[in-house]
């Protein structure tokens, strides 16, 4: 009985030192762990990048859109032609929506009579020219046309027909129709 003792002492023993050793991890595998991390973060990153790089575009696009329906119905609100302005300039383009029927300066302050938006929100963006429609009170009628916002590898299209409506189209960004 006292050999079977000390086996059992020994052997729980051995168990507590395996369990002690096994709790902690080697060098080997902490370098091998961070070099999966790496290699799956190089993956990561471009694609991250270009995600990025859609969303802010699309958030210009429908911020345009949105105001557009926005200037629409303020025109049959208020028994009033209202204009909306793009002013291009590169990187630094803005609009404006003005109520007296004339375009606005919106990079000029307090020019814009009921809205002005700074196209810099949209980090990466531009739009291709000036452009300009207006809304008319009766049913809602406007100038057609189309402004296209791009960055540097998607564009889209903001177009406003006769009847007023507005539309976004593009064959870059995925959940618009095609143009």
């Amino acid at each position: 009985m006292k050999i079977n003792a000390i086996k059992n002492n020994k052997m729980s023993g051995y168990k507590d030192m395996n369990k002690k050793r096994s709790l902690g991890f080697t060098l080997v595998e902490l370098m091998v762990t961070v070099a999966v991390i790496g290699i799956l973060a190089s993956i990561a990153v471009p694609s991250y990048q270009d995600m990025i790089e859609r969303n802010r575009l699309k958030e210009a696009v429908e911020s345009l859109k949105s105001d557009m329906m926005f200037a629409r119905t303020e025109a049959i609100k208020r028994s009033a032609i209202i204009n909306v302005a793009i002013d291009e300039n590169g990187s630094d383009w803005c609009y404006g929506i003005n109520d007296d029927n004339t375009a606005c300066a919106c990079g000029t302050a307090g020019d814009c009579g009921i809205k002005a938006v700074a196209g810099n929100q949209f980090q990466g963006t531009s739009v291709d020219a000036d452009f300009s429609t207006n809304f008319n009170f009766r049913r809602g009628t406007a100038g057609n046309g189309t402004v296209i916002i791009s960055s540097a590898n998607y564009a889209a299209r903001v177009i406003v027909s006769t009847m007023g409506r507005i539309r976004v189209c593009s064959s870059d960004l995925g959940g618009y129709s095609a143009c």
